[in-house]
C-alpha cells in the first residue's frame, strides 16, 4: 500500500513526512474529473498522474519542485527548493536507498528506508525498486506560471471559446494553453515550437502563414483559428479527443503507431503499454497534464483567490490593399513603431527593421487605447506613391564550406541577430553548406559585398599572404580567388582552420609543381569550422566565444566532405528533423517485419525501385503482379532489402513525402475542412482535384477510406484550401 510522501535533507536521511493537508493533495486529490465528459475520459491507470500534475500547477512555484519516480506518478519522494545540490544530493541519498532494498532487505532498516519501502509497499518486486533507484525525476513546480496563465487568458479566452464553438468542438479545448505556453503569445521551446499554441513550423505551414515576412504562430487571435483546424484533424484522423490531445504533443503520425502497436485506442493502455521511441515523459503525460489543468482553471479561486484577469484588446482591423513600409504606417497613424509592433506581433524583424514591407492582404491590428481615429481612413490617405504593388525582392547567399553567421554579416555589412531573425534560424551556430540565407537591404537597397569589392586581388608573387586582424581562410580565399581546399592543403591547416595574425598564408604552390597540386588537390575531410582571428591578446575570450559559435555543424558533429559520410551524418540529422515535419501526417511509412509496406498516395513502384536500387520488375515478379497492374492506396506489398537497409529506405520515402508536402504547403493553406456525401458518378480524384486538394492530403483527411471501395452515401472529409498570396 503506497502511504505518505517522504522529505529528505541533502545532508542526512529522513527528516520528515509531508503537512498533511500536501498529502492529501498529493495523494487522494477530490476530482471533480471523476464525472468527467464522454468527450474526455479518466481512465482508472491515469489517476495518480493527474493528481500529481494538479500538485505541480497549485502547491509548489518555480522556486521549488518534487522528487518523484518517473514512470508512477503516485511515488512522490519529497518536495524541495530549486537548488541544484539540494536536488542532486537528496536524489543521490534516496537512490542508494532503493538500492539496498533491492536487494531484498526488509528488516533493519533505516528510518529513510523503512519510509521508502512504506511508501513502496512491502510488495514490491526487487526488480522494480531496482529500476526505481536509476528512475528519479525533478519536476519543477508551476503554481506561478499558472496565475500568471490565467491572468493572460483574459486577453484571449473570449476569443477562443468563440472560435472552438464556432466549429462545434468541445469547449474544454480553451485550458490547452495552460499547458502549452501559459497563455504566453511569445513563448518558444527548445523544440522550435512558437508562440501560445505552441505549433513547430512544418505544422503551422499547414493552416498559417510562417515565413520571413508574417509568422501568425506569434498571433494568438489568429493561431487560435490554426490550432482548432490541428485538433479537429487530430480528432478525424483518430477518432478520440485524448488520442487528438495527445497527438498535438506527439504528432498524428505517432499516435497512430502507438495505436497500430499497442491494438487499441484505450489512452490508459496506450500510455501505460506503448513503448515508442519518441514516448517520453512529456508525451505519456500530455493527456493527464490536461486534465489537471482542466480541474485547477475551473476551480482556480479555491486554489489561488480571486485573480485579475488581463483586459481584452479592443482591436481596429483593416487588410491591407497594398505593400507599405512599417514606419511609414506608423508615422501615418502617429503612434510608435512599438505600439505597432504589440499589436502586430507577427509580422517578422524583417518588417520592422525595413527589409521587407508589410505586405498586401495582411490584416493591420490597432488597440482602441493607442489609436482612437478611423484606422481604414488613416491608410486610406496614404499617398499612392508611397503604396507598392509588390514586395521588395529577396537577396540571398548560398553558404560555402568555411562560412559562418560572423563571416557573412561581416561580408554583407549586418549582424548575426539580424540573419538569424530574417531566416528564422534554430541554431544560430548552425548553418550548411549549400543552405540559402537571405540578406537584409538598408532602404530597400541591395546589399553591397564587402569582401571582393572590385573584383579579385593580385596574389602576390611571392605567393604568400600575411593574415590580418579579423581574417578567416574564407575571406582570404575569396578575397584572391583561390579555392578554399587549396588554401587548406597547401598550408597544412587543422579541420578548425585556425589561423592568427602575422601568420604567413602559402596561395599558390611552388612553381614547378604548381599544376600538379591545384589539379590533384582534394577537399579536406572534415568541414572547415572557420574560427575568425582575433588578437593574440584576446586569445582566452576569443575562444570562449568560437566554442559558441561554429560554423557548417557543432564540432562533434561536423559534416564530412567525402560523400559517403556526409550522407550519414545528413541522414542522421534528417531522420530527426524528418519525425518532427511529419509529425502531422497519420501515414504508415515504416516496413513491417515481414519486409511489407503499407502503398501511401503519390507513390509508385518506380519510387520503390529507386529507394531499393532494384527494377520495379523484381517487385512485381516477388509480388505476382502482371504487367501494368497498378498499386493501390491501402494495400501491401513485399520489397527486397537486398541492396538497401530498412532505415535507408524508410528514410527516403520520408524525405519523398516531406517534399511533396512542403512544396504543396509553400503555395496552398489550409482554412476549414467541409463533409462529402458521395454521389452516383464521383470520382475521389475528381473531386480532390477540383478543390486542389491531392489524394495524399486527402487520405491524412480519410486514413480509414479505402479509395477504391468507395459507398455512394459514404460521407469523406475534405480540407477547403487557399493559395498562399506569396
Amino acid at each position: 500500500m503506497k502511504r505518505a510522501a517522504i522529505h529528505y535533507s541533502p545532508s542526512t536521511l529522513i527528516k520528515q513526512v509531508f503537512a498533511p493537508t500536501l498529502l492529501i493533495l498529493l495523494i487522494n486529490f477530490p476530482f471533480s474529473l471523476l464525472a468527467a465528459s464522454a468527450d474526455f475520459p479518466v481512465p482508472d491507470s491515469i489517476r495518480p498522474a493527474i493528481n500529481f500534475w494538479v500538485s505541480v500547477y497549485t502547491q509548489a512555484d518555480t522556486k521549488s519542485g518534487f522528487l518523484h519516480d518517473a514512470h508512477d506518478l503516485s511515488i512522490v519522494y519529497t518536495k524541495l527548493e530549486r537548488e541544484r545540490s539540494v536536488i542532486n544530493g537528496t536524489r543521490e541519498e534516496i537512490s542508494a536507498d532503493l538500492k539496498v532494498l533491492a536487494t531484498g532487505k526488509r528488516s533493519d532498516l533505516t528510518p529513510s528506508q523503512q519510509s521508502l519501502l512504506d511508501l513502496w509497499g512491502r510488495e514490491t518486486p526487487n526488480e522494480r525498486l531496482a529500476r526505481a533507484a536509476v528512475n528519479i525525476r525533478w519536476q519543477l513546480g508551476q503554481s506561478d506560471r499558472f496565475i500568471a496563465g490565467i491572468k493572460r487568458s483574459g486577453a484571449y479566452r473570449s476569443h477562443i471559446e468563440e472560435v472552438i464553438r464556432a466549429k462545434g468542438l468541445p469547449v474544454e479545448l480553451a485550458i490547452l494553453p495552460h499547458v502549452e505556453s501559459s497563455y504566453h503569445p511569445g513563448a518558444y521551446s527548445s523544440a522550435a515550437a512558437t508562440g501560445m499554441w505552441q505549433f513547430v513550423r512544418a505544422t503551422a505551414q499547414r493552416f498559417m502563414q510562417v515565413d520571413y515576412v508574417v509568422d501568425q504562430r506569434l498571433d494568438p487571435y489568429a493561431a487560435t483559428y490554426g490550432a482548432m483546424e490541428l485538433l479537429e484533424y487530430n480528432y478525424n484522423a483518430l477518432g478520440s479527443w485524448p488520442l487528438a490531445l495527445t497527438a498535438y504533443n506527439h504528432g498524428a503520425n505517432g499516435i497512430a503507431r502507438a495505436v497500430r502497436d499497442v491494438a487499441s485506442i484505450d489512452i490508459g493502455r496506450i500510455i501505460s503499454d506503448y513503448r515508442g521511441p519518441r514516448f517520453g515523459f512529456a508525451s505519456r503525460n500530455f493527456y493527464p497534464q490536461f486534465l489537471a489543468a482542466l480541474e485547477v482553471d475551473s476551480r482556480s479561486e479555491e486554489f489561488f483567490g480571486p485573480i485579475f484577469k488581463d483586459r481584452e484588446p479592443d482591436y481596429q482591423r483593416f487588410e491591407m490593399d497594398a505593400f507599405v513600409d512599417s514606419r511609414l504606417l506608423a508615422e501615418t497613424l502617429g503612434v510608435s513603431l512599438k505600439d505597432l509592433q504589440r499589436d502586430n506581433p507577427a509580422l517578422q524583424p524583417s518588417v520592422w527593421s525595413g527589409t521587407k514591407r508589410i505586405p498586401r492582404g495582411y490584416v493591420v491590428k490597432i488597440d482602441r487605447t493607442s489609436y482612437r481615429n478611423d484606422l481604414a481612413g488613416a491608410i486610406h490617405a496614404i499617398p499612392a506613391s508611397e503604396l507598392y504593388g509588390e514586395q521588395i525582392p529577396d537577396v540571398s547567399y548560398t553558404v560555402r564550406r568555411g562560412d559562418s553567421l560572423s563571416v557573412i554579416a561581416d561580408r554583407y555589412d549586418t549582424s548575426i541577430s539580424e540573419l538569424v531573425a530574417i531566416n528564422q534560424l534554430r541554431d544560430r551556430n548552425r548553418i550548411r553548406v549549400g543552405q540559402t540565407l537571405l540578406l537584409p537591404q538598408p532602404d530597400g537597397e541591395m546589399p553591397t559585398l564587402l569582401v571582393n569589392n572590385g573584383g579579385p586581388l593580385t596574389i602576390p608573387s611571392s605567393g604568400d599572404y600575411e593574415v590580418q586582424h579579423g581574417d578567416t581562410v574564407s575571406i582570404i580565399a575569396e578575397r584572391y580567388r583561390v579555392p578554399l581546399a587549396t588554401v587548406v592543403a597547401l598550408n597544412n591547416l587543422d579541420s578548425r582552420g585556425t589561423i592568427y595574425p602575422g601568420q604567413l598564408l602559402r596561395l599558390k604552390a611552388v612553381e614547378s609543381v604548381a599544376v600538379a597540386n591545384t589539379s590533384t588537390i582534394t577537399e579536406p575531410d572534415v568541414a572547415l569550422v572557420d574560427v575568425r582571428v582575433e588578437d593574440e591578446t584576446e586569445a582566452d575570450e576569443s575562444s570562449a566565444i568560437n566554442a559558441g559559435e561554429q560554423t557548417i555543424e557543432d564540432i562533434d558533429t561536423m559534416m564530412v566532405d567525402t560523400v559517403a559520410t556526409a550522407v550519414e551524418v545528413d541522414d542522421a540529422d534528417d531522420a530527426q528533423q524528418l519525425l518532427a515535419d511529419l509529425q502531422s501526417d497519420p501515414s504508415d511509412y515504416t516496413v513491417a517485419s515481414d519486409n511489407s509496406i503499407e502503398i501511401q498516395a503519390a507513390e509508385t513502384l518506380g519510387h520503390y525501385a529507386e529507394w531499393l536500387g532494384i527494377r520495379a520488375w523484381d517487385i512485381r515478379r516477388q509480388n505476382n503482379m502482371v504487367y501494368k497492374q497498378p498499386v493501390l492506396i491501402g494495400e501491401r506489398l513485399k520489397l527486397d532489402f537486398s541492396k538497401v537497409n530498412v532505415a535507408e529506405f524508410e528514410l527516403k520515402r520520408r524525405q519523398f513525402h516531406r517534399s511533396l508536402q512542403s512544396d504543396y504547403f509553400k503555395n496552398w493553406r489550409i482554412k476549414q475542412t467541409e463533409q462529402h456525401s458521395i454521389r452516383r458518378g464521383d470520382f475521389l480524384v475528381n473531386l480532390a482535384r477540383k478543390r486542389s486538394v491531392p489524394m495524399w492530403l486527402f487520405r491524412q483527411y480519410n486514413p480509414e477510406v479505402e479509395a477504391a471501395r468507395i459507398q455512394i452515401g459514404q460521407v469523406v472529409v475534405f480540407p477547403v484550401v487557399e493559395r498562399v498570396d506569396i
